[in-house]
């Protein structure tokens, strides 16, 4: 599409407001890509905040300005970047309007508190043992002395605890302040650390709402390292984490297997449009040890080209005897010796 076309059609895009601030989608920077296929224009809508409530109602109020114009159009939406969200504020506060809760909630960027790093494990795949590689983390992190927290992030099926075997809980204190479970020396939440509800069946603002909430609330103390077990995907809980938590980077897990591979590269994707950077990447579940020999024997195509620096390779274990030995340590050592950089 030439220069021209798309300038017209973001002067059109000008007139649809965003239907909770009042203020032009164009001018809040919320119009990205302009593509056209086939006689279809894409429009990337790039919404403030996870869950946002009235999504449909910016769609339809898009492709309605736009098909009065000629134009039959398709909206892909994603979600504004940490420095979008903040030039987005300065707008707004330019225009002398209020900022909505929702938005502030997501663009006040909590400080670390006295932590020196946050890093969110992450994978847009499920199956890939991330809560396992955070747990072999967590422990060889805690083995070379630094502090280490972890926080579950998965709200509908945390692990952390099972892998841990923990059959207590965290406990709130009368302020709403929450205080980590701590075992081997690490300090752990998740919701499962908080209630002992077996399912939990929440729409995404509610989601997004309690990942916020157990950073806020918990009482982390002075912490060295701080791991972030993310869920899969690349809906609202991983960009809830990526717009309001101080994230120093990613580590992407991995399995070998095809399937695995495909998926993992919208982990790049995602973490490319939210400006977060890529540490490496962890291929989990590379090998596995013959009980017997000790014979390595590789699952899937293993040495594939990620486009990001290959962390480790860690064998095929089994979660509920989580243990580190010293191949895990000397796979993972280099890997926290990179983080704490």
């Amino acid at each position: 599409m030439k220069d021209e076309d798309k300038e017209k059609i973001l002067q059109i895009l000008d007139r649809v407001n965003d239907p909770e601030i009042g203020i032009s989608i164009v001018k809040l920077g919320m119009v990205g890509k302009i593509e056209e296929t086939d006689g279809i224009v894409g429009i990337e809508i790039k919404l403030t905040v996870p869950g946002c409530p009235l999504i449909k109602t910016l769609e339809s109020q898009v492709i309605s300005v736009l098909a009065n114009a000629g134009y039959k159009a398709r909206i892909d939406f994603s979600y504004m970047s940490k420095e979008e969200l903040e030039r987005a504020k300065k707008f707004i506060t330019s225009q002398r309007s209020s900022i909505p809760l929702t938005i502030a909630r997501y663009t006040k960027r909590d400080t670390k508190k006295d932590i020196s790093r946050i890093i969110a494990v992450y994978s847009a795949k499920g199956g890939v043992g991330k809560s396992t590689v955070v747990s072999l983390l967590a422990l060889v992190a805690q083995g070379l002395g630094y502090k280490v927290g972890i926080m579950d992030c998965d709200i509908s099926g945390p692990s952390i605890k099972s892998l841990f075997g923990i059959d207590d809980f965290a406990s709130a204190h009368q302020d709403r302040s929450i205080e980590p479970y701590e075992k081997d020396g690490i300090k752990m939440i998740g919701l499962d650390l908080l209630s002992d509800a077996r399912v939990v069946v929440w729409r995404g603002p509610l989601v997004s709402g309690a990942i916020k909430q157990m950073y806020d609330d918990t009482i982390w103390g002075k912490l060295d390292l701080l791991l972030l077990d993310l869920p899969p995907g690349t809906s609202d809980a991983p960009i809830t984490v990526f717009q309001s938590i101080p994230t120093d980077g990613i580590v992407i897990v991995t399995t070998p297997q095809d399937l695995s591979f495909i998926t993992g590269t919208k982990t790049l994707f995602m973490a490319e449009e939210l400006k977060v950077p890529v540490l490496g990447v962890i291929e989990n579940m590379s090998f596995f040890i013959c009980p017997h020999c000790g014979k390595e024997t590789p699952i899937g195509k293993g040495g594939r080209d990620y486009s990001v620096k290959v962390l480790a390779r860690l064998p095929f274990i089994n979660e509920f005897q989580l243990k580190i030995d010293e191949k895990i340590i000397s796979e993972l050592k280099p890997v926290i010796e990179k983080i704490m950089g």
